[in-house]
């Protein structure tokens, strides 16, 4: 009788395991959604269950995409961002968030973190689009224009920002990383793996030089010797600080 009691209390004792892994598991599913449950409420959803409902709504699948405010309105307001952005470290732990974000919303925030003067959101931004699980879709040469619509100023912003982003991406497989791959040593001598490089859109060569100058960061006074080249003077745009889109 002992030993048939000890078999079954084995037995309960591992379904209650199996089921608490299961329970508690932020892989237990490729959509991990008791994980997004539980983000949902840290991050102060008032209806974390509706809210994962919307997520698993298909229709439709991609979020929708809304042209960001003008450059001098986030210079003049950089809290605004810090307090737009203050959960999209969370919430993008959750599978369905990322399936359903898009390279032109990643692009906006970029650009919104950017112009805000927010340097850690920048660099987390430039790796989750580098990083990003579906790198055949998520190319810098995909992102689409958004057009003036009255402001020319954002237009030119977002056209250098690409361009500062491409060269971020070719800077990065140059020391040998990979999207979605291993590491590439480089050869014996020191010469970098060869690779493909990324490019721009063609609309962003088309963005024409701002009549009126616009500030974004201040230059460093050693770097005031930019060159005619660079993608900010060319705009007529004054911009120092971009080192936040070369992080590893």
């Amino acid at each position: 009788m002992d030993t048939w009691l000890a078999h079954i209390r084995r037995r309960l004792l591992l379904r209650w395991w199996r089921f608490k892994r299961w329970w508690r598991s932020p892989w237990s599913s490729p959509l991990e959604l008791r994980r997004s449950l539980r983000i949902l409420r840290n991050t102060g959803s008032a209806h974390p269950f509706c809210d994962l409902l919307r997520l698993l709504w298909p229709l439709p699948w991609w979020f929708p995409c809304h042209l960001p405010d003008s450059p001098r309105f986030l210079r003049a307001n950089p809290k605004l961002v810090e307090t737009r952005y203050v959960s999209i470290y969370e919430l993008k732990l959750m599978p369905l968030w990322r399936w359903r974000d898009t390279p032109q919303r990643s692009l906006y925030r970029l650009y919104e973190c950017f112009v805000a003067g927010d340097g850690t959101l920048v660099g987390y931004e430039t790796e989750y689009f580098w990083k990003h699980r579906e790198p055949t879709h998520w190319q810098p040469h995909l992102l689409k224009d958004p057009g003036e619509h009255g402001d020319p100023e954002r237009r030119a912003v977002m056209a250098a920002l690409i361009e500062d982003l491409v060269a971020s991406f070719n800077w990065r497989m140059a020391l040998g990383l990979r999207r979605r791959a291993p590491l590439v040593e480089r050869a014996s001598d020191g010469t970098p793996a060869a690779f493909t490089p990324y490019h721009c859109p063609a609309w962003v060569r088309t963005v024409s030089r701002l009549q009126d100058t616009l500030l974004i960061s201040e230059l460093d006074p050693d770097d005031e010797d930019v060159p005619d080249d660079d993608p900010w003077k060319r705009r007529n745009i004054i911009c120092g600080i971009r080192g936040d889109l070369r992080t590893v």
